[in-house]
């Protein structure tokens, strides 16, 4: 943004938990940071608008910071002001590249810091999150669809058993001919107190992927195999899921 001059990404992740967290998933599951922003577009200002913003990132990103990937993400079944018009998604593959990646943007990202600024107003937060892939046969998601559920551990549980029961019901899912990607994201920083420990996440690759899925879980085994899975871990149906529209601005270099 043109006054804090960091790259746009998205999804303001809403709790901040100790460094001990931070250590021990560090150590333990392959992890990867998530920064973002909650968006909205400025008066007068378009979709177009920001993607061509957006296009001129990803040109100096090209140079700059090319393990970087960025996603849009809007609003398709939500509820609520609190939610934001728009989401900025980004990440690095590691912590060190995404602090490289902030230090180019605040050296040489101005410009294009000023561009997004006069089409979209991000100022209602910024967090960070560590993204643990669950299953991802497919790789980074492209265009599609997202959903993301609130999780609360379960009291004699912990974070980890959590990942193993994510993993055994994404497989169960896909097995039974879902298209689903999977990845929990724990919030880290910049965030404020909530009642829920971690996000689930779910990529589908278009919306009739999403409705397959839908179907399996509502009228299939789906369900039954998610009280089974994941009873005594962690619960995820304290409130309905949020699911958006999902376009992606690039796909950084592996």
């Amino acid at each position: 943004m043109k006054e804090q001059r960091h790259i746009l990404t998205a999804l303001v992740f809403m709790v901040a938990v100790t460094v001990g967290n931070v250590q021990v998933q560090a150590q333990e599951a392959a992890s990867s940071p998530v920064e973002a922003y909650y968006c909205s577009l400025r008066d007068g200002q378009s979709m177009d608008d920001l993607m061509q913003v957006a296009s001129r990132f990803s040109k100096w990103a090209d140079k700059n910071a090319p393990d970087y990937s960025a996603w849009i993400l809007t609003r398709a079944f939500v509820q609520g002001d609190q939610l934001p018009q728009m989401i900025w998604l980004g990440s690095n593959p590691t912590g060190a590249s995404m602090g490289k990646t902030l230090d180019a943007y605040q050296k040489s990202g101005g410009d294009i810091a000023d561009a997004f600024d006069k089409v979209i107003d991000c100022s209602a937060g910024h967090g960070l999150a560590t993204s643990v892939e669950i299953n991802a046969p497919d790789g980074p998601p492209g265009d599609g669809v997202v959903m993301f559920s609130q999780c609360s551990i379960a009291d004699g549980s912990d974070w980890m058993k959590a990942v193993e029961a994510h993993k055994a019901f994404s497989g169960k899912m896909r097995s039974m001919g879902g298209k689903n990607s999977n990845w929990a994201f724990f919030p880290m920083l910049g965030g404020v107190a909530t009642d829920f420990d971690y996000w689930a996440v779910s990529t589908f690759n278009n919306w009739t992927d999403y409705f397959t899925a839908y179907d399996l879980y509502t009228n299939g085994e789906g369900w039954k195999q998610a009280m089974e899975t994941f009873k005594g871990v962690t619960n995820c149906n304290q409130r309905p899921p949020t699911v958006w529209n999902v376009n992606l601005v690039r796909e950084g270099a592996s």
